[in-house]
């Protein structure tokens, strides 16, 4: 028994030493190797890839109709006939489709429809308000663009109201839906060039509104607090 405890009392030999420290060392680098991928999968931010390629390559094969609402409303006098605001309706139609392009094979094909009705447009996107006043002093046709989503039509006396609403409501949105076929032309390379914002809980949004025409006295009055309740905040809140 003495021999015994006097042996396990002896130094540790050079041998014991290295084993010991190799013991730790595997031990340290087990834990690296399965601590790591552990900690990096339950603590990475998740961000789901957008199929930017199938996106690109995406084409409807129906044509987008976008009604487009005009609220004719006279200043003076009674509401025009429904069956006057069907021509009217009917022949804006007419002149938009003479004048809309061919798409290309893979353009996003958007529509926008005119839609013709009496009355003041309710404050809803889309709903424009068209206030006709009959002009018997002999002056010109004009368009005067108001606050909002309304503009004042003055149309002489002995002029067409059929052929005058008409033309203005199909030029309003020929170039409407020029812009956007516009912006649709552009969109692979929009793709191409997006950019993959690093992860952060808060995110700085600036509007700028540019005038294009402030020479002439063109006052422009942005509501922007009620677009980014409209448009942008459900997306946000959906996202």
């Amino acid at each position: 028994l003495r021999a015994v405890f006097q042996r396990r009392s002896d130094p540790k030999t050079i041998i014991s030493v290295h084993s010991e420290r190799l013991v730790v060392l595997v031990s340290i680098l087990i834990v690296c190797l399965l601590g790591l991928p552990m900690w990096w999968t339950t603590t990475r931010v998740y961000r789901a890839e957008l199929p930017t390629d199938q996106i690109s390559r995406f084409t409807p094969k129906e044509t987008l109709t976008i009604p487009l609402v005009f609220y004719i409303n006279p200043t003076s006098g009674s509401p025009l006939p429904q069956a006057l605001l069907a021509d009217i309706e009917k022949t804006a139609t007419g002149l938009v489709d003479s004048q809309r392009q061919q798409y290309a094979p893979k353009e996003w094909r958007v529509r926008y429809q005119p839609v013709v009705r009496s009355g003041p447009a309710p404050d809803t996107a889309g709903h424009y308000t068209l206030s006709v006043h009959t002009d018997t002093l002999g002056a010109p046709a004009s368009v005067e663009f108001a606050v909002g989503r309304t503009a004042l039509v003055t149309i002489p006396e002995k002029r067409s109201k059929k052929a005058t609403l008409a033309t203005l409501i199909s030029d309003i949105i020929v170039k409407e839906e020029g812009e956007t076929r516009q912006l649709g032309h552009g969109r692979s390379a929009r793709v191409s060039a997006s950019r993959a914002l690093k992860y952060s809980p808060e995110y700085a949004v600036t509007f700028t509104l540019l005038n294009e025409d402030p020479v002439n006295g063109v006052t422009v009055d942005w509501d922007i607090e009620a677009a980014i309740d409209a448009y942008i905040r459900p997306f946000v809140e959906m996202l």
